[in-house]
């Protein structure tokens, strides 16, 4: 082909591009600047990529920098993970800027090989859950790092299991999300069960709360620990969720107790309560089918002598509650009728 040709095909196929820029009337740019205008659009397309490889500092992006995703990713690798954050970060004008001052004569650190290295220490929580509101199976979580409430639905299967798998190994609480109990959410780690205004996994086939299926959810070997009860969408404040009906699959159906290939709204508030007094009325109901209150006065109301803290108070036989008397003598008293469940749920 000779080099007239070339440029003879080049200019037939330019002349139709700007035939059309001048003839079509849904852009306007096009219209205006033919040919060249096809420039704004192809810069608009790749923007995201340019200020992201290009542009952006390594510190900027949200919700997790350029930084903090690297050390995820070397960690997720086995990777060495070990990172100079340096000084390009803002340190002084940063409000809330957590700084660590060196210590002058700080402690050893255990490695691997000491005796007293602990590959799968834990830091506890401080919080003992359900203490405040005398629930029978309060507990303190064994980790002060849990796993947010990401549903099944807005999350895959194998996702909701990964985390869940996770949460077994690193021996934190994983929070179900609003979608329900699912199959993947039984991978060996304990849960936080989120109950939303839709009532996912906890509503009667008119979307209407069902607290027997709640009491029974908690009584089947489920290892739910602790139920939460979310108020709004946080993404959508004021007028709920929709998940699409092309997402809502015969699985995610079963988890949530709604129909397959439906759109699955959840409403933007909850119908079971209108206020704060009604909501903590609520919250009792549910404790009261699974977590349950004292039969007698709470460990917490007069501890044993010499001790404050609840993990140093004795764990209650098998069946029954223990109160302490204000001389710290323990006694056993017949349990909640209602907490006869081999499993529970501490409700906050």
């Amino acid at each position: 082909m000779s080099v007239t040709v070339f440029l003879a095909i080049v200019g037939a196929v330019l002349l139709a591009i700007a035939l059309y820029d001048v003839l079509q009337r849904q852009h306007a740019i096009l219209r205006a600047f033919p040919i060249v205008g096809h420039f704004r659009y192809l810069l608009e397309e790749v923007g995201p990529e340019l200020r992201q490889y290009i542009i952006t500092p390594n510190t900027e992006e949200k919700p997790f920098s350029r930084y903090q995703r690297r050390w995820i990713y070397a960690s997720s690798k086995r990777q060495n993970n070990y990172f100079g954050f340096g000084t390009d970060q803002e340190v002084d004008g940063s409000p809330n800027y957590l700084i660590i001052k060196h210590s002058t004569f700080p402690e050893r650190a255990p490695r691997i090989g000491d005796r007293d290295f602990d590959p799968a220490y834990r830091m506890p929580a401080a919080k003992v859950l359900g203490v405040a509101r005398g629930r029978r199976l309060a507990f303190r979580p064994a980790s002060a790092v849990n796993i947010s409430g990401m549903s099944f639905g807005a999350l895959s299967g194998n996702a909701s299991a990964a985390l869940n798998e996770g949460a077994a190994l690193a021996g934190c609480l994983h929070n179900t999300g609003e979608g329900g109990v699912s199959p993947d959410h039984l991978r060996g780690g304990e849960l936080i069960w989120q109950l939303g205004s839709g009532y996912f996994g906890a509503r009667t086939a008119e979307g209407s709360f069902d607290l027997e299926l709640v009491r029974a959810t908690v009584a089947a070997e489920h290892p739910v620990r602790a139920i939460e009860i979310k108020l709004s969408q946080g993404a959508q404040p004021g007028i709920g969720g929709t998940l699409p009906a092309a997402k809502v699959t015969p699985r995610i159906a079963r988890a949530r107790g709604v129909p397959a290939s439906v759109d699955c709204v959840s409403p933007p508030r909850h119908p079971e309560f209108l206020d704060v007094d009604s909501m903590l009325d609520f919250v009792e109901r549910v404790a009261e089918a699974t977590g349950c209150r004292w039969a007698s006065s709470p460990p917490w109301a007069t501890a044993p002598s010499g001790s404050s803290s609840p993990s140093a108070w004795p764990a209650s036989p098998a069946g029954s509650t223990t109160a302490w008397s204000s001389s710290g003598r323990a006694s056993s008293v017949s349990p909640n009728p209602h907490c006869s469940g081999s499993r529970s749920a501490a409700t906050w």
